[in-house]
């Protein structure tokens, strides 16, 4: 089954078979790569991709997949509408920091008008016991923070946006 999906903010064109063995193939760009996840007794799954194990921590909804590991860091999976005028699922993604999961903030080190430069840490959430720190995917200004420390919030909320330098 061709599909295209969104990881990370960058488009993948996969094709994805299931093997003899059970796990799936997913072929992208000439690269096979062979992954299953099976359940653990503490909530989180085994992903094996490719022969190597890694304990993550799964969350779903309608459109995503959330992947998230203490050595993988977190990452999402979306299935991007082909439809779609621009090739993506959501407009302005590149401005807005979304959860990954639901959870609570624990540290915001940024504020309104604060210019920032990519790769600089600027939140940390709590998700399913695990810390994650949402960092910055280019150089600009933070815009707005939307939840302080202490403060919960949903699947997909938007956590802080960005404006140009």
């Amino acid at each position: 089954m061709r599909r295209r999906y969104l990881i990370d903010g960058q488009t993948h064109d996969v094709v994805v078979t299931r093997g003899a063995d059970g796990a799936l193939q997913i072929d992208r760009a000439g690269r096979r790569i062979s992954a299953r996840a099976e359940p653990l007794p503490d909530g989180r799954h085994r992903l094996t991709i490719d022969g190597r194990d890694h304990a993550v921590w799964i969350a779903s909804s309608a459109d995503s997949v959330f992947v998230h590991g203490n050595a993988t860091g977190a990452a999402e999976v979306e299935t991007v509408d082909p439809a779609a005028a621009d090739g993506h699922a959501r407009a302005g993604a590149a401005d807005a920091l979304s959860a990954p999961m639901p959870g609570t903030v624990i540290a915001v080190h940024v504020a309104v008008g604060d210019a920032i430069v990519a790769g600089q840490p600027l939140i940390v959430i709590e998700s399913m016991k695990l810390e994650t720190t949402l960092i910055a995917p280019r150089d600009g200004r933070v815009r707005a923070v939307h939840f302080g420390v202490g403060s919960s919030f949903g699947l997909k909320a938007t956590l802080v946006t960005l404006a140009d330098a």
